[in-house]
């Protein structure tokens, strides 16, 4: 199954590997499915659609076992009082479910930071744009298509 995701790298002709993963129903932990799934938590870069005070959509990825900062992402971002978006707003504003949410290919380019902590020549796992799929492919190919910024934004 091609997801929004897969088609712009193919375009982009960035190399990735599509990899399915089990999920226990509704528990889309992703330190959960990285052991699930043996892929190690730090390894396994959860997304998180972050919304500002003044509307702005904001995107942090960072590896599973790490938490969000809020206080260090609105000092990056340079945004006031962030919070999550609203599980119930993710596909009318970013154009994917909770679960299957990808930093590429989102319906809109959006400014995304991305936890400093690993190598941009690491191969990490992402989600696909869809639940139980995800992307292996080198996190530096990630900062290059979402045009992300590396920045220390977990606690």
């Amino acid at each position: 199954m091609k997801t929004n995701a897969v088609r712009l790298l193919d375009v982009k002709k960035i190399p990735y590997e599509m990899v399915n993963y089990k999920i226990n129903k509704d528990n889309y932990d992703a330190e959960q499915i990285a052991l699930d799934n043996n892929i190690p938590q730090n390894l396994l870069y959860k997304t998180l659609i972050c919304m500002g005070l003044d509307k702005e959509i904001i995107v942090a990825v960072l590896p599973a076992n790490e938490q969000l900062s809020i206080k260090k992402l609105e000092k990056v971002a340079g945004i006031k009082q962030i919070n999550l978006l609203p599980t119930e707003e993710l596909m009318v504003k970013i154009g994917y479910i909770r679960g299957g949410c990808s930093p590429i290919a989102m319906k809109k380019k959006f400014p995304v930071y991305i936890q400093s902590s690993t190598d941009a020549n690491t191969i990490v796992w992402i989600n696909a744009g869809k639940k139980g799929i995800l992307l292996k492919m080198l996190l530096g190919d990630i900062i290059l298509i979402t045009d992300g910024q590396l920045a220390d934004i977990s606690r």
